[in-house]
């Protein structure tokens, strides 16, 4: 009796250890999520204030910054949580503009790449800074009336699976998720629409 008693102990003993270890190897708490489950925020369900609210880049899948090729995906989050993804965004042409406050050029578009933003709803503009911090940002944002989501790369993660050498530069992204141009340095006017009109011909 003694023997069957100590065997079913064994056995309950082994069975809490599996459980206790299961738990522990869970994700925990603040973990990205598993692939497949994060459903993207609309744009125009994110705040409607200065740069959107600042969402902050978090995720950088593969992809090339070659023109023809699938725009490297990307995920921007805000403070609650709430984030979209530029694979959301396809169906519409997105335009990508790499940017920092220090940089004369940058100053210098932005104006029209606002306006580009304002005259166009069917035309996504993203403007992503550069590693500053937000506070600068901020700023920026304000003086210019940044009305679209300006994206912080605070770590280089878009950047970087970019490319991006020099700023300003800007990336023209067709409705199919294909880079169908990109431009380095000062880029304005009639140049600028006609970077818009050729990604959305071809």
């Amino acid at each position: 009796m003694k023997h069957l008693f100590f065997a079913t102990m064994k056995v309950v003993v082994v069975i809490v250890v599996t459980i206790l270890v299961t738990a522990c190897a869970a994700e925990a708490p603040g973990d990205s999520a598993p692939e497949g489950l994060f459903k993207p925020t609309p744009l125009e369900e994110f705040p409607a204030e200065l740069g959107k609210g600042f969402p902050v880049a978090d995720l950088v899948e593969e992809g090339s910054p070659s023109v023809g090729e699938i725009a490297p995906n990307f995920a921007f989050f805000l403070a609650d949580g709430r984030g979209a993804d530029l694979a959301s965004l396809q169906g519409k042409p997105v335009v990508l503009n790499f940017w920092a406050t220090w940089c004369g050029p940058c100053r210098a578009e932005m104006p029209d790449l606002v306006a580009l933003h304002e005259s166009d709803t069917d035309l996504v503009v993203l403007e992503v800074n550069v590693g500053e911090e937000l506070a600068a940002v901020e700023a920026f944002a304000a003086e210019f009336g940044m009305s679209m989501t300006v994206v912080l790369d605070e770590e280089d993660l878009i950047r970087r699976a970019y490319e991006v050498r020099n700023m300003p530069t800007t990336v023209f992204v067709k409705a199919d998720g294909t880079i169908g141009a990109r431009w380095a340095g000062f880029l304005a006017g009639e140049q600028l629409s006609d970077f818009v009109t050729q990604i959305r011909t071809e």
